[in-house]
């Protein structure tokens, strides 16, 4: 799995590719903690577009994050849920419960026209 952070306007989008299951799930929520101490204050938005595996693990990490970011009560956005990672989402019916979108863009519209 590999994470990128990018910051936008007041924004914070990440970026997964590769497998996000029990081994690796850990290091995305541990960069995402680091992330969101540094600027508690910012938006959050997963793109999982290039992520091509995704477990029960990587599910309980977005719902941590999600959990994090209605405490801390900033918008929060899934986008680029695609392939196996959408079948995932289908069948734990997270789609129900996490925000999500169609593509990056879309998710940063949606945050910036909710604030």
């Amino acid at each position: 799995m590999n994470v990128t952070f990018q910051t936008l306007d007041k924004i914070l989008v990440c970026a997964v590719s590769g497998e996000v299951d029990l081994y690796a799930a850990p290091d995305l929520h541990g960069n995402y903690t680091a992330m969101a101490a540094k600027e508690p204050s910012l938006a959050f938005v997963c793109d999982l577009s290039g992520a091509t595996y995704m477990d029960s693990s990587g599910i309980g990490v977005l719902f941590q994050i999600y959990s994090d970011t209605r405490h801390r009560k900033v918008p929060f956005r899934v986008c680029g849920v695609t392939g196996m990672v959408k079948q995932l989402f289908a069948l734990s019916k997270m789609g129900a419960i996490l925000p999500v979108t169609g593509t990056r863009q879309e998710a940063i519209d949606s945050i910036r026209s909710s604030t």
